[in-house]
Parts: C-alpha cells; sequence; structure tokens
C-alpha cells in the first residue's frame, strides 16, 4: 500500500524537530516532509503531491490562512489541518475558510496520530475523483467552530447552566433569530409564545439546543447555489424530525445518555451529504431529481447512477474530515445499510435507520426520494425486531411522526 505524504509546515525548526521524534513511530506508514515557513512549503508542493498538508497558523511572511488558501485553490484534494497555539486561535475561527480540522498547540501524540489516521482512512472512502475535488474544496465551519465548540465545551462542563448556554448562543444575532422563529413554530409544539433564549434552553433543554445551533450551521452555509428545484425546506424538516424520532428510540432503549445525545446529531445529520451534493455540484444534482421523480428511483439508486457514491458515503466523509465522533460517522455511513456495519446489537445506527425509515413512511418519496425501509433482517439478526412497536410509539410521543 502507497504511504500516505504529509507535510508539515511550521516556521521554528525546533517544533518541527519535535513533531518529527514525536511521529517517528509513524515511518512505515506516512512518508513525511518537514519545511520552515509558508514560502517553503508552497516550494516544496511546486514539485511533490501530497496528501495531507498540517500547519501552523502565524507564521512570518506567508502565514497559514495564506498558504491553506493555496493549497485549497492549487491541491484541492489535500486534507488541510491547522495546528496553531491558542493566540491565533480566534483568527483560524472567525476569519478562516479553508481548514479542515483545527488541533490546538501544543498537541499531543496521540492525538495528532489519530487524526491524520482518520483522515487517511477516510480518503480511501470515495472514489470520484471529482466528488473528491468537490468536498476537498468545502470550507470548514468557522462560525460553526467558534459557537459549537464553546457551546459544547460549557456542556460538558459540571456547572454547565442554561444561563452560560443562552449567553453563548447570544452572541450570533442572526443564529438567536432562527432559533426563536424554529421554536415558535408548530414543529416543537411550545404553546407559549418564546422571546428570548434564556426561555428557549429552559423550555428544549441543553441537548437540543446544541444540535439546534449545529444543523441551522450547517444547513445554512449551503443554502445559496443550490440544484435548481432541490426542496431545502424539505430536507430541514426530514431531518429535524428523524433526529427526535432517534434519540427517542435510543430512550425507549434506555441506552446511555451520550448515546442519546449522539443519535439525536447523527439523525440530525444524517443526509447533509444531500445538500452538498446539491450545492456543489448542482447540475449533476438536478438529474438526481429528474431521475426521482421521473423514474422513481430511490435516492440510493439515482446518486449512484449520477455519481458512484451515495449522499450516506459524501456525508460521512466530510464529518470525518470536521472531527464528528466515529457513532456518529458510521450512523450516517449505514443508516440505509445497516447490515453493513456489522453491529451486533444496539447502536446509534439502528436508532437513525429506523427513525429514518419511518419518518420516511409519511413522507412524500418523490421529493428526495426517501423512500426507506426498515430492514427486519438487521433488526432480527440483533435479536430487536419485536421493538418496532414500542419505537414506533415513542416516535409519534414526541411529535415527530403520526400514530398509527
Amino acid at each position: 500500500m502507497q504511504k500516505r505524504q504529509i507535510l508539515f509546515v511550521d516556521d521554528e525548526i525546533r517544533i518541527l524537530d519535535g513533531l518529527r521524534r514525536m511521529l517517528r513511530s509513524m515511518h512505515k506508514e506516512w512518508e513525511m516532509h518537514f519545511v520552515a515557513g509558508g514560502q517553503a512549503a508552497l516550494d516544496f508542493l511546486a514539485e511533490h503531491k501530497c496528501d495531507i498538508i498540517v500547519s501552523d497558523m502565524r507564521m512570518p511572511g506567508i502565514d497559514g490562512a495564506k498558504l491553506m488558501e493555496h493549497v485549497r485553490s492549487q491541491h484541492p484534494k489535500m486534507v488541510r489541518i491547522a495546528l496553531s497555539g491558542q493566540t491565533s486561535k480566534e483568527m483560524i475561527l472567525n476569519s478562516v475558510g479553508p481548514i479542515h480540522q483545527y488541533l490546538p498547540k501544543p498537541c499531543d501524540a496521540e492525538t495528532l496520530k489519530s487524526t491524520i489516521t482518520r483522515v487517511s482512512s477516510l480518503s480511501g472512502l470515495l472514489t470520484n475523483e471529482k466528488l473528491q475535488c468537490a468536498i476537498a474544496q468545502l470550507e470548514s465551519l468557522p462560525c460553526l467552530s467558534r459557537l459549537y465548540t464553546e457551546l459544547m465545551g460549557e456542556l460538558k462542563s459540571p456547572d454547565a447552566s442554561i444561563a452560560k448556554v443562552s449567553e453563548i448562543v447570544t452572541q450570533d444575532v442572526s443564529m438567536t433569530s432562527k432559533i426563536l422563529h424554529l421554536v415558535n413554530s408548530a414543529f416543537f409544539g411550545v404553546r407559549q409564545r418564546v422571546t428570548d433564549i434564556q426561555q428557549a434552553v429552559s423550555l428544549l433543554g441543553l441537548e437540543t439546543m446544541s444540535v439546534l445551533v449545529l444543523s441551522i450551521r450547517i444547513f445554512g452555509q449551503f443554502e445559496d447555489g443550490l440544484a435548481k428545484g432541490f426542496p431545502h425546506s424539505h430536507l430541514w424538516d426530514h431531518s429535524l424530525r428523524v433526529s427526535r424520532c432517534a434519540r427517542a428510540i435510543a430512550e425507549a432503549e434506555q441506552a446511555s445518555a451520550e448515546i442519546a445525545a449522539q443519535s439525536l446529531i447523527a439523525g440530525t445529520l444524517h443526509d447533509i451529504g444531500k445538500i452538498i451534493l446539491a450545492a456543489k455540484t448542482p447540475v449533476e444534482y438536478q438529474t438526481v431529481l429528474r431521475l426521482i421523480k421521473e423514474d422513481s428511483l430511490s435516492s440510493l439508486e439515482a446518486e449512484r447512477k449520477v455519481y458512484d457514491v451515495t449522499h450516506a458515503e459524501i456525508g460521512s466523509y466530510l464529518l470525518g474530515l470536521w472531527g464528528f465522533d466515529d457513532s456518529v460517522i458510521e450512523a450516517i455511513v449505514f443508516h440505509h445499510n445497516p447490515q453493513a456495519s456489522n453491529k451486533d446489537e444496539f447502536s446509534i445506527i439502528t436508532a437513525v435507520h429506523v427513525a429514518n425509515a419511518i419518518v420516511s413512511e409519511s413522507e412524500d418519496a418523490s421529493v428526495l426520494g426517501d423512500s426507506s425501509e426498515i430492514d427486519t433482517a438487521y433488526l432480527e439478526s440483533i435479536g430487536l425486531a419485536d421493538r418496532m412497536p414500542c419505537w414506533r410509539e415513542a416516535c409519534s410521543e414526541v411529535g415527530a411522526v403520526s400514530a398509527r
């Protein structure tokens, strides 16, 4: 197997030497190159092909932001990782787009190794070169990174408070407006008028608020330039319903709070690949929409016909680059084909697969090809086929689907 070519960039030689020592054990798997400064990196890339770049951001001359922008433009298939100190973090999160992942400096060896190993393995997920380039050119989520990371940090603290979460969310005026609009819609069934974020957090809970922040950011950044006829609002509504059902199913199985929360996140993002395809390849995705409507193909069948890959693979690839948990990535890639996961017990994959199928039963399959069916053979293989009535009731109780 060909070694991954990885370029490390820093203006301090001692840091490069430290990285070289830290990663010495990976020399059989990676071909590592260490260069001092942005200009040296540009010169190196003019002569050599690399798969991943790991760069400091605060460098004299050509800094990390300019370097990463050049890499995104000239070497779009390279994975871009920022490795930088706390002093430059705000610059990265607020003004730099072309970064797939941010790692703080100092970064321990295991975190760096696991991050690079993950993105290396993900690059083999897609074989369609055009889509690899399209995904590689996606900007990271600078606003999401700052707001969501800060929010998750607060939620994980032992003294997390509604007041603090509200304070974090209200830093973004646009986000505040969208959340209040959504909370006051019929979807959440709140009987009283909600006028401020603290009230919204109190009514919905901390976990639901965090996933709203996450999903609004991700769906919002792809809103412009979508394929003609792409039903953005339908996908948003479908995703929110699946997220609520997935968490309800996990709770019905008395799963841990962590699994329930991850089910909510995976349910929200399970179809993110569709919006990525529609935004980055709008002409091709119009063909997908036509095949769904005129030939009655499912979204999976239409996408394979046009791209040779599906939204499930695209979504999991992207979220892997962004550093989401493996359990969420697995749930997304296997949500249509859970048996391929080789899981032999209830998992987040189960929750999202079943939730997606239950929600799809009440929707028009011709809109986005959401004619998902419950894989009864899979449920029988893990000994949970008899749980379907309970799961349907749980989904009905949270108001995401009608009772049957």
